[in-house]
């Protein structure tokens, strides 16, 4: 199987707004910030499209066949979140869902994530450290993150989120002592 990612296009749209409302993906995208929801999101997603925000979206593609979006950014970009994370160091984040169901669960994620920080995030931003943040109450991505290599920094209160953030780290020079 090959991994690749393309950046997100306008016609890419419709696929993202139908895994945004499968199941899986909503419980945890739908956080009650963006209203309504999938509308307000796939909005976020065009003006990103167009430059208006620094956040970098893709269709991650297994083969030739899109499957989730991925999306990279600087912390520092957006004052208030780097100011509740407070880590004293720039980095990049990542956010990420698999939209197509028959596809959780099966090694994909890990290895999907290595590769687009590998090949496409720290790249981008000339920056070695990423950090993610899903909900404390996501254990299935906290797992997965632990199998791509991330490890544990500490949980995080974001202001406008429900949950907190199960802040987690790891470096360009970690996913590669991995691929060794």
């Amino acid at each position: 199987m090959i991994y690749a990612f393309a950046p997100l296009r306008e016609a890419d749209l419709p696929i993202v707004r139908r895994w945004l409302i499968e199941s899986h993906v909503k419980r945890w995208w739908d956080d009650g910030v963006k209203s309504p929801y999938p509308d307000a999101s796939i909005e976020d997603y065009r003006e990103a499209i167009q430059g208006k925000d620094p956040t970098y979206h893709y269709l991650a593609l297994i083969d030739t066949r899109p499957i989730g979006m991925f999306q990279h950014y600087r912390i520092a970009d957006d004052p208030e979140y780097a100011s509740a994370l407070a880590l004293g160091e720039d980095a990049v984040g990542i956010d990420l869902f698999i939209g197509e169901v028959e596809l959780i669960g099966l090694g994909h994620g890990p290895a999907m994530v290595r590769q687009f920080l590998l090949d496409v995030a720290f790249p981008f931003h000339h920056l070695d450290v990423c950090v993610i943040g899903p909900s404390v109450h996501n254990l299935p991505a906290i797992r997965a993150y632990e199998k791509a290599g991330f490890r544990a920094l500490r949980e995080v209160r974001v202001p406008g989120e429900p949950d907190p953030e199960f802040l987690m780290r790891v470096t360009r020079a970690e996913l590669h002592s991995l691929q060794r």
